[in-house]
């Protein structure tokens, strides 16, 4: 397992640290801690300090320095077992280079701490976090806290809830976890309302029977991802029978105390999430957990070197 933990400095990315020392990590696993030192000022920049083009080099060095003394602690912290940790120190966009480095290296998971912004706040800008999930070659796990001991996944049945179940499933990263499989029922908007009462009363009997489907794939969904997980700790597995699906997940997680909620992503176009949203990006930007975003790992791209990596 090659993990990317990414850092800035900030008490949200403490965070980050926290949660993948918590992870169960397989044996010869491997993580790298890298941070970004912007280019310049930019709203999503790091907490180290900016440093522009035009500072004579010594104070560019100064700060990697420091930095490169900061990453050191973090490595010691994480150091366990065969796990190898290195570190990196990166300049530039941090969420472009955080992806490019994941993808240069083949990373299985990207790690990364989820700013303290107000809901409200998170919708409108986004964040690095966001931005990483949006563009990652693999899953990544944005960490609001440090236990990874109880986790909802939320499946549907699709292709992408598919790739979550199995990730978890096969990762090894999780086989200490309570793990609550849940899914919701989702028959979609009543279309029958608005048109003529003759029509109605079809339209009606028809709903219905969308709504008894949709319960039967909920709890379908359910049942063969408990399936998939029966060699991990599996200790509840729910349909609910309807609702909104982003406000069903995130009430099981409160009710739950749950550390981690895992979801699959959907192959959307940019424009599409950015105007409808999905559940991930929702869940992503609403949960008080922790959110993992599964995605299948793409081939690394070709990149112009700009990474010092070295071993702790």
């Amino acid at each position: 397992m090659k993990v990317l933990l990414a850092v800035d400095g900030s008490d949200a990315s403490m965070s980050a640290v926290a949660a993948t020392a918590a992870l169960a990590l397989p044996p010869d696993s491997s993580i790298v801690v890298v941070t970004v030192i912007p280019d310049s000022f930019a709203p999503e920049g790091s907490h180290w300090p900016n440093v522009i083009r035009m500072d004579p080099p010594t104070d560019r060095e100064r700060v990697r320095a420091d930095v490169r003394d900061r990453l050191l602690a973090i490595a010691d912290r994480l150091r366990s077992g065969t796990t190898t940790v290195d570190i990196g120190v990166l300049e530039g966009r941090p969420a472009t280079e955080i992806v490019t480095e994941a993808a240069r290296s083949a990373a299985d998971l990207i790690v990364v701490g989820a700013r303290g912004l107000s809901a409200v706040r998170r919708l409108l800008i986004g964040s690095v976090s966001s931005e990483v999930v949006d563009h990652a070659p693999c899953p990544v796990l944005i960490a609001r806290h440090g236990a990874v001991e109880r986790i909802i996944l939320a499946t549907d049945g699709s292709p992408g809830a598919a790739e979550a179940t199995r990730f978890v499933a096969e990762s090894g990263l999780f086989d200490e976890a309570e793990i609550h499989v849940l899914s919701v029922a989702d028959p979609g908007m009543p279309w029958w309302s608005g048109i003529s009462p003759l029509d109605g009363a079809t339209s009606m009997e028809l709903y219905e029977d969308a709504v008894e489907h949709a319960q039967g794939r909920a709890r379908q969904a359910a049942d063969e991802a408990a399936a998939e997980l029966r060699e991990l700790r599996v200790v509840q597995t729910s349909a609910v029978p309807e609702g909104d699906v982003v406000s069903a997940i995130l009430e099981a997680a409160a009710s739950d105390r749950t550390d981690l909620i895992v979801v699959g992503a959907r192959n959307m176009g940019t424009l599409h999430r950015w105007l409808v949203g999905s559940v991930s990006r929702s869940i992503v930007h609403l949960a008080d957990a922790s959110v993992l975003v599964v995605r299948s790992r793409t081939e690394p791209a070709p990149r112009k070197e700009a990474t010092t990596v070295g071993t702790a």
